[in-house]
């Protein structure tokens, strides 16, 4: 069984959803980068929802799963707790939101355009679509 998904959180350095305003966050892309993204939310919507809190360990566990292989392909990985949030590729600013399914990732490199995938997807599948995305070699997890 995977844990709840407030550890989850605090692994990625997230913070729960308040119900405050926040700032969009921002990435600036100087190589290869996956964004992962899942919409911010409380204490409360995860007991109303446990469907949301699997989803989002799902998310989390598979992401962990990745981040060493990515990184020593030389590929950022970065957690984005958010709906919507802007990316600077190349001097270019950019406005992503996330649209009806809130949870999936962003595949990006320099001068590139981005490519999509949206909903929880597994460690091999995240790999899977960074060596088609980045033509580069990557290391299973």
């Amino acid at each position: 069984m995977r844990p709840l998904i407030s550890p989850v959180l605090l692994l990625f350095g997230l913070a729960m959803g308040t119900g405050q305003k926040t700032s969009i966050p921002t990435f600036v892309i100087k190589q290869p980068t996956i964004i992962a993204f899942f919409p911010p939310v409380t204490e409360a919507e995860l007991e109303k929802d446990p469907g949301t809190n699997e989803a989002l360990s799902d998310f989390q566990f598979y992401a962990s799963q990745v981040a060493s292989p990515l990184k020593k392909a030389g590929i950022d990985f970065e957690v984005a707790s958010a709906t919507e949030f802007k990316v600077n590729n190349s001097g270019v600013i950019h406005r992503f939101r996330t649209g009806k399914v809130r949870v999936g990732y962003y595949f990006v490199a320099p001068g590139k355009e981005p490519h999509v995938e949206q909903g929880v997807m597994t460690d091999l599948d995240i790999l899977e679509v960074a060596r088609e995305q980045f033509q580069l070699r990557i290391p299973g997890p």
